[in-house]
């Protein structure tokens, strides 16, 4: 029984971003080699199959950027049809580490937010909503 169902439950990709915030209020942006006509972007990618999501998103970072975090709540939970999977957005705050970029990746910097790329809508709204967020956060230890 559980062989049949699945073979016709549909399966999706997921993929899943960070917006992580210095404690200067930037946003760290990434250059991707493989995003010629929109390359700034934030860490992500797609999960491992079986990969809880939140740990998958730290993976990325890490991967990506050689830097860890402390992983806050989800931002934005979508379908995306360009290509097709499911996309998740975390907040994070309380980067540590020395940069150590992956091959995918050509530069990393800490953006203003009033002065950010053309980014992927996803990514733009997940940024909106991680404004607002952090702006409501108490200041406290995660809100240097």
């Amino acid at each position: 029984m559980v062989w049949g169902i699945l073979l016709v439950v549909p399966k999706q990709r997921v993929g899943v971003e960070v917006v992580l915030f210095n404690d200067q209020r930037q946003v760290l942006l990434l250059n991707h080699v493989f995003h010629p006509e929109m390359p700034w972007g934030i860490p992500g990618g797609w999960l491992d199959k079986n990969e809880d999501p939140a740990h998958g998103a730290l993976r990325e970072l890490r991967e990506e950027t050689g830097l860890t975090a402390v992983l806050g709540p989800i931002l934005l939970l979508r379908k995306e049809n360009s290509p097709p999977h499911i996309g998740i957005a975390y907040l994070a705050l309380e980067p540590k580490g020395d940069f150590n970029l992956s091959s995918e990746i050509i530069e990393a910097t800490w953006g203003n937010l009033d002065e950010l790329p053309q980014l992927q809508p996803f990514t733009q709204e997940a940024i909106e909503k991680a404004v607002v967020l952090y702006d409501s956060l108490p200041d406290t230890a995660l809100k240097l």
